[in-house]
């Protein structure tokens, strides 16, 4: 929901097939927003590019690769998948493979032992079938990551969020967890305006201040936020801005989730924002009933 464009990776030693695919994919967009592409023509190149300017400090930057199998060796574009997969542990970018000599890769055996999402010959490849691999990979890969992210924060929260400081401090940390170069720089432009409130006051704020966060939440309630379900809790769209609200329980104060993303937020990524806002809340409730001992 944050990247302004999404990185596609194209690796294959014939340049034709390079040029061919760029020109195919080059006006691609998912959700209104533009693909970026980057090429290797060979597993070195590509395993020096995902190493670096494409690796990511915590996630997969790549949300989709089209890999060939047959490069400097028969295995090379194999050996690759196996790198992303296993070395890199990354289970995010949706791979798939392309292959100009079927016999060498069955399909099955493949897909099974690289866990790739997709296998098909050059032929088989037309513009309108890279669209719709393009588009149906990005997706999950976004939602993937979103759903993953939630959960790595929910895990650290209970870990170690006993006070509003400590869970807002790894909020903040989550913020931050994005692609570094060598000297610690962002390497990928993020579009990051994110609060949390609850109750009336904000745990944690990127790019709003508490004041224009408040005045944001009560803005998009005047507009009208749909029902999710008879809990109470809700969400609004409008146009970038997006927000979900969590009624108050026994177990959480009234929370709202607070955003200004880049894409257009899918229902159940909306639930996963809900799911994770929630538990937030909630850790945040018990961390105030929490007494400090007297000195």
């Amino acid at each position: 929901m944050f990247e302004k464009e999404w990185p596609i990776l194209l690796v294959d030693d014939d340049p034709d097939v390079l040029k061919v695919s760029t020109l195919a994919m080059k006006n691609f967009q998912v959700d209104g927003h533009p693909v970026r592409l980057y090429t290797a023509k060979n597993k070195a190149e590509a395993v020096d590019l995902l190493s670096t300017t494409l690796g990511g400090r915590f996630f997969a930057y790549i949300a989709v690769a089209f890999i060939d199998v047959v490069m400097e060796t028969d295995t090379a574009g194999l050996e690759l998948c196996q790198f992303i997969r296993e070395t890199q542990q990354n289970r995010l970018t949706q791979i798939y493979i392309r292959t100009g000599q079927p016999g060498l890769a069955p399909e099955r055996s493949v897909i099974d032992r690289y866990d790739i999402n997709g296998y098909f010959t050059k032929v088989e490849l037309t513009e309108d079938k890279l669209y719709s691999l393009v588009k149906a990979g990005v997706r999950q890969f976004d939602f993937t990551n979103i759903a993953l992210g939630a959960f790595q924060v929910v895990t650290r929260a209970i870990a170690e969020g006993d006070s509003w400081e400590s869970l807002a401090k790894t909020l903040y940390g989550a913020l931050d967890m994005m692609p570094l170069d060598a000297q610690g720089n962002p390497t990928h432009e993020y579009h990051r305006q994110v609060s949390l409130i609850i109750g009336d006051r904000a745990m944690t704020n990127a790019g709003y201040t508490e004041a224009k966060a408040i005045a944001e939440r009560d803005r998009l309630s005047r507009i009208g936020l749909q029902l999710l379900d008879e809990s109470g809790d809700a969400y609004i769209i409008n146009g970038h801005d997006f927000m979900v609200k969590v009624a108050a329980t026994d177990a959480n104060d009234e929370a709202y989730h607070l955003m200004n993303v880049v894409g257009t937020p899918s229902l159940p990524e909306v639930l996963v924002v809900r799911l994770f806002t929630k538990a937030i809340a909630t850790l945040a409730k018990r961390a105030a009933r929490v007494k400090v001992p007297a000195v």
